[in-house]
């Protein structure tokens, strides 16, 4: 019998975080589902200490010969899935007892993409909405106008597997960070409503890039995902002006910031 949900996890050195995640699935999950981790060509231990899972029904592992990107490891995971319900979940979460009433929702409403609240190690929310980083949409957001489009972290997305073919899938031009702002720039672009769903989601984050980069060098990965995202889906003109902007915000809120994040951006349009 097929599973009714697909959760599906892209694993990159994430060392204990992952088989957290997994213990979390297998002690809380009573829906019918089943686990894809598709590991992205990992160098450290995370896939060995997961092997009580393996053996476990409903939990499987796709070992990739490289490192593809995390949208594209994704869409791996999605094609193997046999649930009528895609959970696109980060190794560096843990799901609460309550998700089983967020999946019967998410079963009983297609049409719809859901994500969830995020909780930080620190016990402080996250995953509010974000607008989207064009000059129309910061504007109604700031004027507090409903109208603004929004997306939010791809920490914890939830979609009908039909929903998630008719949207095209994760972009695979992104290797890394942005992927998720584009996913949710074509969910508006289908016009699926985005809903919140009531499960909290312990998450750690940075469960890879923190112990694999240094600040600016993740920031410059962010910053080129950024002016992709814009050459796909806007103008330079945009982009400049929205930098202008989130330059100005930074100055307002932490102004020691700025020249990390002026040298990040400058790096960042360097071939």
């Amino acid at each position: 019998m097929k599973p009714e949900i697909s959760i599906i996890i892209v694993n990159y050195n994430t060392g204990r975080l992952l088989y957290n995640c997994l213990s979390s699935i297998a002690s809380h999950v009573k829906a019918s589902h089943e686990v894809i981790v598709v590991d992205n060509h990992s160098t450290d231990d995370s896939v060995a200490c997961c092997g009580t899972f393996w053996a476990m029904t409903g939990f499987r592992l796709e070992q990739l010969e490289r490192n593809i990107g995390f949208a594209r490891a994704n869409n791996v995971g999605a094609g193997m899935a046999e649930g009528r319900v895609l959970h696109f979940l980060n190794p560096d979460t843990e799901l609460p007892p309550e998700i089983d009433r967020d999946y019967a929702v998410a079963l009983g409403h297609p049409g719809q993409v859901y994500v969830n609240p995020l909780v930080n190690r620190d016990g402080s929310y996250e995953n509010d909405r974000m607008p989207f980083p064009f000059i129309r949409d910061i504007f109604l957001w700031n004027a507090g106008s409903d109208k603004a489009r929004y997306w939010y972290k791809g920490a914890s997305v939830i979609i009908h597997a039909s929903d998630f073919r008719c949207i095209g899938g994760w972009c695979e031009d992104y290797f890394l960070y942005s992927e998720d702002l584009d996913l949710f720039y074509e969910i508006w672009e289908h016009g699926f409503p985005i809903v919140m769903l009531d499960a909290r989601i312990f998450h750690l984050g940075g469960g890879t890039s923190m112990s694999l980069w240094s600040s600016l060098e993740r920031e410059v990965m962010v910053q080129k995902s950024n002016r992709l995202f814009f050459r796909k889906h806007s103008s330079g003109f945009q982009y400049f002006l929205s930098k202008l902007y989130y330059l100005f915000h930074t100055l307002l809120k932490h102004p020691s910031a700025v020249p990390f994040y002026i040298k990040a951006w400058r790096l960042s349009g360097k071939a």
